[in-house]
This record gives structure tokens, sequence and C-alpha cells, in this order.
């Protein structure tokens, strides 16, 4: 399947889903000068969204990640990452492997977004932006959710480094041929398969993404990790039994994920029924509470804009609102540093050391 017949497919697809459901939102007022005073001098990288795509096999979409968005706001960096289990989300409703459905999502960036004075492809942490002024061009750090893409082949994991893909989430919606997801768990973790890729993708330089993973899953990447890896996009559970969490991660998973040097990133989901997560008042206060339990050092921010969060935290409408979460940090006694390390400065620690 060529590219148009794919985008055909997608349109399809946005239709099928309803006027409503095409835009949660149409984003955030214009910055204040306040605002942007406030952001000066922080290093802002999202872990993990979908800016400006297509979205497939979801009930809502959202545009809390347009380039619009991240470049006003002043974000040095952000993933770009494609689904890499198609076939799963739409239900067979597409034609063509994962594999290729993948490398079709990165084409659309790549033709469309990735230019000069645009959007930068970051293939090492010194790609990234130093400075956000005028003029800036933000990187994108293309990743791909759910390691389905792989079918289970090592050799591929060279194929999509070599595309420029620095970050890979192995499982997704489901278990796959490299492990259990929290979604559909079996007990069984890590497979010898998913062993192979993990191995295979910290020697060529691809930042490992525990995201979606199960308990024992995690575990088992945090066992053979030679560098630090990443949950993307997820906050913390208040409950230890990982069948009661759904999306959450424990605190004891969090602590696997910082052992190996890496970082919990967490997202702008609204969230009363398993944890208190309403405001972004609640928000800081639980990356306080991270702090205490992990460090500071392995707390970060990914947002998970346009995967279609089933709801945002009240007054959360695209990237540009962050600027109401560094207040918010700021009023429970961050400092700026601490500010500044969790919008960004841990994460691209991590990138130097994963993906050179």
């Amino acid at each position: 399947m060529h590219r148009r017949q794919f985008l055909t497919v997608l349109f399809a697809a946005a239709l099928a889903m309803g006027p409503s459901r095409a835009l949660a939102f149409f984003g955030s007022p214009k910055l204040t000068e306040s605002d942007k005073a406030l952001l000066e001098g922080l290093l802002i990288i999202d872990a993990h969204a979908h800016p400006d795509s297509y979205k497939i096999g979801t009930r809502s979409r959202d545009n809390a990640s347009s380039l619009e968005a991240i470049r006003e706001l002043g974000m040095a960096a952000c993933s770009f990452a494609a689904l890499g289990d198609t076939v799963a989300a739409t239900r067979g409703h597409t034609t063509g492997t994962d594999y290729q459905l993948t490398k079709i999502q990165l084409d659309f960036w790549m033709d469309g977004l990735v230019k000069p004075g645009k959007v930068k492809l970051v293939k090492t942490a010194s790609d990234i932006p130093k400075s956000t002024g005028p003029g800036y061009v933000p990187g994108a750090i293309f990743s791909v959710e759910g390691g389905d893409a792989l079918s289970g082949n090592p050799d591929r994991v060279n194929d999509f480094h070599a595309y420029g893909v620095r970050m890979i989430t192995l499982v997704h919606l489901g278990s796959n041929d490299l492990g259990d997801s929290m979604a559909t768990s079996q007990g069984g973790g890590l497979t010898p398969k998913g062993r192979k890729v993990v191995e295979r993708m910290q020697e060529l330089g691809l930042l490992v993404d525990a995201a979606h993973a199960s308990g024992l899953t995690l575990k088992h990447i945090g066992e053979i990790s030679r560098r630090p890896i990443v949950d993307s996009h997820t906050h913390p559970c208040p409950v230890s039994e990982e069948s009661r969490c759904g999306r959450l991660r424990t605190l004891q998973g969090m602590e696997i994920v910082a052992k190996t040097g890496g970082v919990v990133c967490t997202w702008p989901m609204g969230d009363s029924r398993r944890s208190r997560r309403e405001t972004f008042q609640d928000w800081a206060r639980e990356i306080r509470e991270m702090k205490k339990r992990i460090g500071m050092d392995h707390v970060g921010l990914g947002t998970d804009g346009g995967g279609g969060l089933p709801r945002f935290i009240d007054g959360y409408r695209d990237v540009r609102d962050l600027v109401r979460l560094v207040k918010a940090m700021q009023d429970e006694g961050f400092t700026r540093e601490e500010i500044s390390a969790y919008m960004g400065g841990n994460l691209y620690r991590v990138l130097q050391k994963s993906i050179g």
C-alpha cells in the first residue's frame, strides 16, 4: 500500500469517528509576556507525543501537541511517536503490515515537517537546540510506540535506527513478540526475542521505553539494561497491586526505572477514579512525592499529546498550558533547577547516555 492509499484510509477513519471527535479542542490562548518570562531558560523536552499526526483506531483525538504550540512554548524537542501496532489499533481495518505502516507514518513527518527552518531530526542529543529564542527550530525525536513493527526481529532495530528512529516503546495496546503489556499481561514478562531487541537497541543507541509494559516485563528490562530507560507517559498508582493500576505505574515499578539511571515521565491526564489528579497543583504535588520516592533526577515530562487521552486535568488544552505547571511547581517549593530538570533536563541526560 502506498502513502496516498494509507492516508485515504486514515481520513476515512477520522470521519467515522464523527466531527465532534475529530479534534478535542482548539488549543490554548497565546502566551503572555509574563508567561514567556517564566519559561525563559527552561529546557523543555516531551518524552512522548504524536504532533500533527493522524490518529488511528482511537476513540478521540486531540491537538495538544501541535507544531504551532510546540514552537510558541519554546519546547526544545519532542517525541514524534508513530504507532507501531496499527493493525491491532484499527482492528485489522488497514492494509499492510505494522512494519510497512509504521514507516509510512514516519515518512509523513519526514516529507512534511522535517525541513530546514521548520523541524530538525534529532539523531544525537547534541541535535537538540540549547536556545529557543526567535527563529529557533524544534527537534523531532522519531519514536515508535509498539514493537509489533519489529516482528521480534532485532535486525529491524537496525533498519529503524537508519531511518532516524531513536526511541521504541516495546509494547503498546497488547502483548507482542517482545513482551507483555499492562493491558494483556499473561505473566510472561520480557520474551527471549524482547531481550535481544533491548540488547540491540542499547548497542545501536536507541532509548528503550517501558511505557505500557507489565510489571514483570519492566522488571526483566531493568535487569538486563546497560543504559538508562524511560517510562515515557504515566503517573503513579496509589496502590501496589498492579492489577488495580491500569495504565498507571506502581512506585515499585518507578524504582526499577530509576535504578537504571532513567526517568519516569508524567502526563496531563485527569484522574479521579484511581488517584487525586484534577488540577495543575495536584500534578505538582505528585511530582513532589515522586521526588521523595525515586529522586528528582528521575522524574520528567511526557504529555502523550495527540494520543487521545480520555481527559485532561482542569485547564489543560495544549502544551502551552505547561506554563501553568511551572507556576504550580513554584508554589510547591521547587527550585528553578528542579523545574528545569523535570521539564527536560533529566530526559536530556538520559538521551546523552542512550543515543549519544
